[in-house]
């Protein structure tokens, strides 16, 4: 198994290296998030990590590159009232497509099995590692692998949805337009991720233009193929944005809800008017997502 080498929580741009050299940037953290938000907004709390009624399998292996494992972290209930399968959730950390990791979402994971869903937590190729569509594409063989391991870990491919927080919301409303039909999911949860890398509300720069392999002049397909609102389609899953108040992050939304009602594919709006970016990782906006989220699934599922 890859073992990293021990990373401090630094302020500013750091750089750790894992034991074959992969550059790390650990610049988005939990700890600089909140020193950062809590200026603005000093009445937030941070989201604990739930422990005595979730259970957390770590690092399970569930694909492997020409260089290294990528692992996953799956939160359950404890003590389920059923022996079904669990509704799941894949949920994609955020991170400019080139920081954070999947530890920083245990909060937000278990808040949810203890709802009674399975929740896959993935680390993914980050754009210093490797530029897209390495990061997607470890997504989709992440889809596959739920579907393969679904007896193994009780995963109920027909309620599997992606659920993404900023850069991760953008992978997940790109992945939620199902463009291999086979290996589908039902809904999407966009947690402030964009919907179109060029569009007259985006403004999209260098982090885009790092992951995306280059500007859009020099990568035009690209940009179009990593932008959900460009690849609706009749197999495109029913979608629940949640938004705070950077106009930025929602580049694209109206489009893409308009294209869907044209479909007639379901999507919903919640946004937080006075709230951070990341306001996923506090209350008071966390509890009223939670409601949405687990509302929007349970009506998607029925």
């Amino acid at each position: 198994m890859l073992k990293f080498l021990h990373i401090l929580f630094l302020s500013g741009i750091t750089f750790a290296a894992f034991a074959q050299d992969i550059p790390r940037d650990t610049s988005f953290n939990l700890r600089d998030d909140y020193q950062k938000n809590i200026k603005k907004f000093p009445h937030i709390q941070s989201v604990p990590l739930i422990t005595d009624s979730v259970r957390t399998l770590s690092n399970v292996i569930y694909s492997t590159t020409s260089d290294r494992n990528l692992h996953v972290d799956i939160y359950v209930h404890s003590h389920p009232k059923t022996d079904a399968a669990y509704p799941t959730i894949i949920m994609i950390h955020g991170g400019g497509w080139r920081s954070g990791n999947k530890e920083m979402m245990a909060g937000f994971a278990s808040a949810l099995a203890v709802r009674g869903y399975c929740v896959v937590v993935p680390e993914y190729r980050l754009s210093l590692e490797a530029i897209y569509p390495a990061g997607i594409n470890d997504l989709k063989e992440l889809i596959k692998w739920c579907y393969t391991y679904k007896r193994k870990y009780k995963f109920d491919t027909s309620r599997l949805a992606v659920l993404g927080t900023s850069s991760g919301g953008q992978m997940a409303s790109q992945l939620g337009n199902n463009m291999d039909t086979k290996y589908k999911v039902s809904a999407t949860v966009n947690i402030d991720g964009v919907l179109a890398f060029r569009h007259p509300e985006s403004s999209e720069g260098a982090v885009a233009i790092q992951w995306l392999g280059g500007t859009y002049e020099e990568k035009t397909d690209v940009w179009l193929e990593a932008s959900a609102l460009h690849n609706v389609n009749k197999h495109t899953a029913p979608i629940l944005f949640i938004g705070s108040s950077f106009p930025r992050f929602h580049a694209g939304r109206s489009d893409m809800m308009a294209k869907l009602n044209d479909l007639g594919i379901y999507s919903d709006v919640l946004v937080f008017e006075d709230s951070p970016h990341t306001f996923w990782f506090y209350e008071p906006w966390f509890t009223p997502m939670m409601e949405k989220t687990d509302g929007f699934l349970k009506q998607v599922w029925q």
